[in-house]
């Protein structure tokens, strides 16, 4: 098993980005690819990279619906929260 200079990774690390935006030169982009080739931790990070930009890329602007018994219970903590401040209200 060949060993790396982890280092290295470290400052390859920060252009993984800009690679995968297709944002680097080409000589930095064929010694990453190079280096990636030769490193499984690195290949490793890219991958969860590449799948955290495509889910992002997915997601829509509105979130997704809370399930159906915690939306309920937020609904009455806040029915519950307005009636106190109502009730402290008319009492001073």
């Amino acid at each position: 098993m060949e060993h790396f200079d982890h280092h290295h990774c470290l400052d390859l690390i920060d252009a993984l980005n800009d690679y995968l935006d297709g944002e680097l030169s080409a000589t930095s982009c064929a010694e990453l690819e190079e280096h990636l080739r030769r490193c499984p931790e690195c290949q490793e990070i890219l991958d969860s990279l590449r799948q955290t930009v495509e889910l992002l890329h997915h997601l829509d602007d509105v979130p997704p619906p809370l399930p159906p018994a915690l939306e309920e219970r937020l609904i009455d903590q806040m029915q519950r929260r307005l009636q106190n401040r109502r009730a402290k209200a008319h009492t001073l």
